[in-house]
């Protein structure tokens, strides 16, 4: 597989790449804010837009300890539990009009129901979040749905990855493989966009991405890096207020930042096209630039050409330096200028 289809949309090699704009739960259980956020990735040219669908009791235990540094908590159940999430009619509201606009809606099931959920929402592709790719059971319902699914695969070994590969392709499913770094954030010394190499060489022909996490404000470089490592799907967390508390705003990108993201990412992926010998844009300069042999003075019908009788001048639409041999010993058929064109027509 050398490609995949989202919403009618080529991804793969030969394509630009897709840009999906992660807005998670910072839509706060308000469908005007999550508007807002469609909206805004609309106008910065994302493919798709992205929530995140859970319960925290399906998702976590009420113990299981913060893996992160919050004070205001002790334990992600008082985390999760502070989202309520959006209403399944507050979801079909929320794909119309993502689809009124011409953007792609995404959401990360994290529980069978969820799943089903969006799935009757026509819901175009599944992502798999990288802490679900041990969740057999998870990717059983995803794989069975029939639709294409991007994996993260932060913190898997290859074997995790292949075992959750073989779940979801029994059942005939395109998958793309995300890398990601399961550090939130990610230090930029840390996004280990090699890992890219190793997965296009342990799963040859997938379609292959990046889930970025590193903080804007220390590069923009990892995910155009990623497109010129390979990466055709980039996914990256988008703020409407970066300076926001909580979730993902400190590692997120903003409208205009999502903008130059996607410019960025399409540049790259522009520059390593395959590789072209002589590129269009260079004919000009190639012809303009170069030298050609010209007559270094007056010289009348009838000489014989000597080295001396040659000069070297642009432009390049005449006898090339590197055949100047062959004119030597040749005898002028008609009178040439000084600076003119000593071209085989020229020649007795």
């Amino acid at each position: 597989m050398t490609e995949l289809h989202i919403d009618g949309r080529a991804i793969g090699p030969n394509h630009p790449p897709y840009v999906i704009a992660e807005a998670g739960v910072h839509h706060y259980d308000s469908l005007e804010l999550a508007r807002a956020y469609v909206l805004e990735a609309r106008k910065a040219g994302a493919d798709a837009i992205k929530f995140q669908t859970y319960t925290a009791d399906e998702l976590v235990t009420r113990w299981a300890p913060l893996y992160w540094t919050d004070a205001r908590f002790e334990t992600q159940h008082q985390v999760f539990s502070t989202k309520r999430g959006l209403s399944p009619t507050e979801y079909r509201s929320l794909f119309d009009y993502a689809r009124e606009l011409g953007i792609t809606p995404l959401s990360t099931p994290f529980d069978p129901a969820s799943v089903d959920l969006l799935d009757g929402l026509g819901m175009a592709a599944f992502k798999v979040a990288s802490a679900d790719i041990t969740h057999r059971p998870l990717l059983q319902d995803i794989a069975g749905k029939g639709k294409p699914v991007l994996l993260s695969t932060g913190a898997a070994s290859m074997a995790e990855v292949r075992s959750a590969l073989e779940v979801l392709e029994s059942e005939g499913v395109p998958v793309a493989l995300l890398h990601c770094s399961l550090a939130y954030p990610t230090p930029v010394d840390q996004a280990n966009l090699s890992r890219l190499g190793l997965l296009a060489e342990q799963f040859p022909g997938r379609v292959l991405g990046y889930s970025d996490h590193t903080p804007p404000r220390d590069s923009a470089l990892p995910c155009p890096a990623s497109v010129l490592l390979g990466a055709r799907v980039i996914e990256k967390h988008f703020s409407l207020n970066r300076h926001l508390a909580g979730d993902d705003h400190y590692h997120s990108v903003d409208p205009d930042g999502l903008a130059r993201l996607v410019r960025d990412c399409r540049d790259a992926w522009a520059m390593s096209r395959p590789a072209a010998e002589i590129t269009a844009a260079e004919e000009s300069a190639r012809t303009q630039a170069r030298r050609s042999v010209v007559a270094a003075t007056d010289l009348p019908a009838g000489t014989t050409l000597a080295a001396g009788h040659l000069a070297y001048k642009r432009p390049g639409t005449g006898v090339p330096p590197t055949q100047a041999e062959d004119l030597i010993g040749r005898r002028l058929a008609v009178d040439l200028a000084h600076d003119e064109l000593i071209t085989p027509d020229k020649l007795a």
